[in-house]
């Protein structure tokens, strides 16, 4: 079972690194990529520490890959902070999708725009408050997002051919 949840684990890292990545949509002050929303799932799929391992390496492989090395510490705390509280929003029943996951979408996204603010306080004041329209963005595209992908990977009853 550790080797399943190893690949499994390895197999969320590869594909929040290329949904952070490569699919992106422009916005005022960045984009909204689909990393993050893969992040909550896989914390709701995986134990604790494989889906904190697959959300920190592939956000801050993304981070490096696209030329923001300066933000991967930041990046590795708050996806380190965000997997680890949505790995307490699991519910016993085998779905993806509840009333408690939607919800944590919100300290997420306040983890997020706190967490990116202070990087951009140490990296770059001037960019500090602009960043924070984008990241705001960024965070309640991941919910859309993240709401839809659950959703469907609900129907397909995910759950019981994943773990």
């Amino acid at each position: 079972m550790k080797i399943k949840k190893l690949t499994v684990s390895g197999m969320f890292a590869a594909l929040i690194f290329v949904t952070t990545m490569f699919v992106k949509i422009p916005v005022v002050s960045g984009y909204i990529h689909f990393g993050d929303a893969l992040l909550y799932i896989a914390a709701l799929i995986l134990d604790a520490p494989y889906a904190i391992a697959a959300g920190v390496i592939g956000e801050s492989l993304a981070d490096l890959a696209g030329g923001y090395a300066m933000y991967m510490p930041a990046t590795a705390i708050i996806k380190f902070i965000i997997a680890l509280i949505f790995t307490f929003s699991k519910t016993d029943s085998k779905k993806i999708l509840s009333k408690k996951s939607v919800l944590m979408t919100v300290p997420a996204a306040i983890i997020t725009v706190g967490g990116y603010f202070v990087a951009d306080l140490i990296i770059d004041k001037s960019y500090a408050i602009v960043d924070i329209s984008g990241n705001v963005i960024q965070t309640v595209g991941s919910a859309v997002i993240f709401i839809i992908i659950a959703a469907a990977l609900d129907k397909m009853k995910i759950f019981d051919k994943i773990i």
